[in-house]
């Protein structure tokens, strides 16, 4: 990195991860009312734009497990396992050259893991809220990891001068 603020420039994707998480976490929950006890009885059928166009299905899971539900009632080992994968995220950007998708996925994993690190710390458990086909319940943080983690394969599979080390 040719300054010290280009690295920003690369922790921006895990940053908008984790921030849109819970800017969406707060909406879902204000939303539903449980945020604040008593909005949702003021709405009505236009008083939600999302639930008109029918992006919005009003579902809240608390997941204290990881995905599909493994290791439910695990926080604490979750939590251990989200902080060495933040860990890990930050040493590999660390030691590499940052060039193509593998800086940006791993910011993405990284900013996905403390999106939700911060639910597990406020309450125990994951906030998630989009049903997919009827399968599983996910959040913006789960998807900045999957996503993250597919963005690892591509540049793996068809970059990896992506992931070499830094020049000393």
């Amino acid at each position: 990195m040719k300054k010290k603020g280009d690295w920003f420039m690369w922790v921006r994707p895990g940053l908008l991860v984790m921030f849109l998480d819970r800017i969406v976490k707060w909406v879902h929950l204000m939303i539903s009312g449980e945020l604040i006890p008593g909005f949702a009885d003021f709405e009505q059928d236009f008083s939600n734009p999302l639930k008109v166009l029918g992006l919005y299905q009003q579902q809240t899971v608390r997941n204290t497990g990881m995905a599909f539900g493994l290791f439910q009632g695990n926080s604490a080992l979750i939590l251990v396992v989200s902080v060495l994968l933040v860990i890990a995220c930050f040493f590999l950007f660390r030691g590499m050259r940052p060039s193509g998708l593998a800086p940006v996925a791993l910011s993405m994993i990284a900013g996905g893991a403390l999106g939700n690190m911060i639910d597990r710390l406020l309450h125990g458990y994951v906030i998630d809220m989009f049903p997919f086909f009827g399968w599983f319940v996910f959040n913006i943080a789960d998807a900045g990891v999957v996503a993250g983690a597919i963005l690892c394969g591509w540049s793996l599979l068809l970059r990896p001068q992506d992931w070499s080390a830094k020049e000393k």
